[in-house]
């Protein structure tokens, strides 16, 4: 799937996004980290794991770096779970655009115009765009996630 910027995305990006929403016990995907390729031509899975503490993703994440050692905006998606009480126990999945407010201009602009069509692509309506920490902290997710709720 190729998109207006010239950029594409790979089969194994969707694959992995299904895999997370269908996986199931101690294995099961909890998140995944995108990124366009040095040539800037594809979207590319950077990493996907089952750790399931959201620090550990949210510092992989603010932790992505360029060609060039300088930080890096990144796509990533993670899977929400929280609790309503009475009505049980809930899991959304949710897109984050993470681009960093001193990441390169050229990097930002590509991946600013590029998300939509990936967040197309994954088949994903919630989503946060982030330029600094605070915009994907916990509490502010996980509202994202449960529409208020939790």
């Amino acid at each position: 799937m190729s998109m207006p910027s010239g950029v594409s995305i790979v089969g194994a990006c969707i694959t992995a996004v299904n895999e997370l929403r269908s996986g199931r016990g101690a294995n099961k995907i909890k998140f995944i980290i995108y990124k366009i390729s040095d040539d800037l031509q594809t979207v590319v899975v950077e990493e996907s794991s089952s750790k399931q503490d959201y620090e550990v993703f949210l510092q992989r994440l603010s932790s992505a770096v360029d060609s060039k050692g300088e930080p890096a905006p990144r796509y990533a998606v993670y899977d929400v779970e929280y609790d309503l009480g009475g009505e049980g126990k809930r899991t959304r999945t949710i897109f984050i655009a993470w681009v960093p407010d001193n990441a390169d201009i050229r990097l930002r602009t590509i991946y600013a115009s590029t998300k939509e069509y990936v967040k197309k692509a994954l088949n994903l309506n919630l989503s946060i765009h982030a330029d600094n920490l605070d915009e994907i902290d916990w509490r502010v997710v996980l509202k994202e996630a449960s529409s208020g709720k939790a």
